[in-house]
């Protein structure tokens, strides 16, 4: 009778952070689309990028570094439920403090990048607001039951992420999966599974009510299964899971360039979403389109519809690599997946294959390399791409996964047994 009190209490405790994070996920991701529907109506909008970035260093500058590292934060959370679980040590964390308002400076902040026109994501800034949105509700529940009913810190963070990734890609099990995976990719936190569950497709279907915008993958030809195929899926999985390292990579090296060229934050900010900016209008004049600044989803869009350029996967790759390293937030996965399908739209062409598949399982593929959760992403194929060939998506999302290392987006991520198997 207590076990079963305790599902229902955090079925309930799931059911209220999906509610709540479903609401505010819907009016960020509106906002994100509108400001993306913007930028493609009146290109000149990209010329607020340098005050857009200068705005945002601005307001991290006055909020505290912390506000930049919520992610991370939050997988140290986990971490620590994790050792908790193990019955090992918690581990001390210093400094280690996630505040409600965390979730404000993510909104504003993307909103500002996207407004303006900067490459960049969303889900990073969503699970951000999913995160708070889980911390705010916690301490409420602390505050009002004073520990007579007690909940888990953790659990809170797992269902505001599941919530959120689930409600922006309208992908219920993606997002259940990536609550309980994305800290400790090979670790699934089956003893939240049930909470997770809960908190991901209750925030799905209330996101929906509202009237969330979320991507509308074009329908395509699926690759059937077969041995040729399958060879040729699994040598290109390869290639792009090596593509993925060095996309995180260089990332990685944009960053580091500016921070050493310049000491004055406001300059390693500006420099950069200068270029960026000069990159996009020289783009817009030389193609007459908007497509490779926001979101750029129009690029995935125009792959898996066999419109897209040879060059589209570079010209992305460098404005998001510039518009990371002027720090404008929103996140990584969206340019992942834009990246993959328009880098699998080019070599497809090149070597005679079907460009609409080879553009989907790009994306799939790099995004498994990227972030190193291929369960997460094989899942999300099913579900937002419609992908339903699932042995070429499966070898597609592994041997990607496997190609690119355990460089990952996201930062202080653990991989308890890389060691063992790599």
């Amino acid at each position: 009778m207590r076990t079963l009190l305790r599902y229902i209490l955090a079925c309930a405790r799931s059911f209220l952070v999906a509610i709540f994070t479903g609401a505010v996920i819907t009016v960020f991701a509106n906002t994100v689309t509108l400001g993306w529907e913007l930028t493609q109506e009146y290109p000149m909008m990209i010329l607020m990028i340098p005050l857009a970035a200068v705005l945002t260093v601005y307001i991290f500058e006055k909020a505290g570094a912390a506000y930049r590292k919520v992610t991370s934060m939050a997988i140290d959370f986990m971490h620590d439920g994790e050792a908790v679980e193990a019955g090992m040590e918690r581990p001390k964390i210093e400094g280690l403090h996630i505040s409600p308002l965390m979730g404000v400076a993510a909104f504003v902040t993307a909103a500002l990048s996207h407004f303006s026109g900067a490459s960049v994501g969303k889900e990073g800034a969503g699970v951000q607001i999913g995160l708070a949105t889980g911390e705010l509700l916690y301490r409420a529940d602390r505050k009002i039951f004073k520990g007579t009913y007690k909940s888990r810190g953790d659990y809170y963070l797992i269902c505001g992420a599941s919530a959120a990734f689930g409600a922006l890609f309208g992908s219920p099990i993606a997002g259940c999966l990536f609550g309980l995976t994305f800290a400790t990719p090979d670790l699934i936190r089956l003893n939240a599974i049930l909470p997770a569950a809960v908190a991901s497709f209750a925030a799905v279907w209330f996101s929906s009510l509202l009237g969330i915008h979320v991507m509308e993958i074009p329908e395509f030809e699926i690759l059937p299964f077969t041995w040729e195929n399958a060879l040729a899926v699994a040598i290109f999985a390869i290639v792009i899971g090596i593509a993925a390292r060095f996309f995180i990579l260089l990332l990685e090296e944009f960053k580091e360039l500016t921070e050493k060229r310049f000491r004055s934050v406001y300059m390693r900010s500006l420099v950069p979403a200068v270029l960026v900016m000069l990159l996009l209008l020289g783009i817009y004049a030389a193609t007459g389109t908007n497509k490779y600044a926001g979101l750029s989803i129009a690029l995935l869009y125009d792959a898996i519809q066999g419109n897209a350029a040879l060059y589209a996967f570079a010209l992305n790759a460098l404005t998001i690599f510039l518009s990371i390293s002027a720090g404008f937030t929103g996140g990584e996965v969206v340019p992942l997946l834009v990246t993959g399908g328009t880098f699998g739209f080019t070599a497809a062409t090149l070597l005679g294959l079907p460009t609409p598949a080879f553009s989907v399982l790009g994306a799939v593929g790099m995004l498994s390399g990227g972030t190193n959760l291929p369960i997460v992403c094989f899942v999300l194929g099913l579900e937002l791409f419609g992908y339903t060939e699932p042995m070429l998506l499966f070898i597609t999302a592994a041997l990607s996964y496997a190609a690119s290392g355990k460089e990952s987006i996201y930062q202080h991520q653990r991989q308890m047994f890389y060691r063992k198997f790599r």
